[in-house]
C-alpha cells in the first residue's frame, strides 16, 4: 500500500465525513436531559435542599461520600485542618462517624427544603462548634 499525500488526504476526508455523519445523527436524537440538580457535576453546597432530598433517595451512588467530601472541604476552608484533625481536637470528635455527619445535613434538608445544602454544613459547623 502506498502513502502519499493523496491517499492521506483520501483517508482524512473519508475521516471527516464519518464523524460530520456521527455527529450530525447525535444532534438528531435531541439533547440529553438529566435529573433537575444533576447539571454536569453539581456544587452540592449551590443546590437546594428540596432538589437533594429528591436526589437523595435515588441520586447517584455515592452522594454520601459527595456530600461528606464537600462537608469537609467546607471544613477545611474554615480552618486549614481536615475533618480528622478537626475532630480529634473536639471532646465528641469520636461520636461523630461518617454517618452522623451525613445524617445531619439529611435531616437539616428534609426540615429546610427552600434553603441551599450549603446551610445544612452551615448549620453542621455551627453545631461542631459549639459542643
Amino acid at each position: 500500500m502506498v502513502n502519499s499525500p493523496a491517499s492521506r488526504n483520501g483517508t482524512r476526508a473519508a475521516l471527516a465525513a464519518l464523524l460530520l455523519a456521527a455527529t450530525g445523527t447525535l444532534a438528531a436524537a435531541g439533547p440529553i436531559t438529566l435529573k433537575p440538580g444533576m447539571t454536569g457535576v453539581p456544587d452540592l453546597g449551590a443546590i437546594r435542599c428540596a432538589t437533594y432530598n429528591a436526589m437523595y433517595p435515588n441520586g447517584p451512588n455515592g452522594l454520601r461520600q459527595a456530600t461528606l467530601y464537600w462537608t469537609e472541604g467546607y471544613l477545611y476552608a474554615r480552618t486549614g485542618l481536615s475533618l480528622d484533625e478537626f475532630l480529634s481536637g473536639r471532646p465528641d470528635g469520636a461520636d461523630w462517624t461518617f454517618e452522623s455527619l451525613t445524617d445531619h445535613v439529611l435531616a437539616f434538608c428534609e426540615a429546610h427544603a427552600e434553603d441551599r445544602v450549603r446551610a445544612a454544613v452551615d448549620d453542621l459547623w455551627t453545631r461542631l462548634q459549639q459542643e
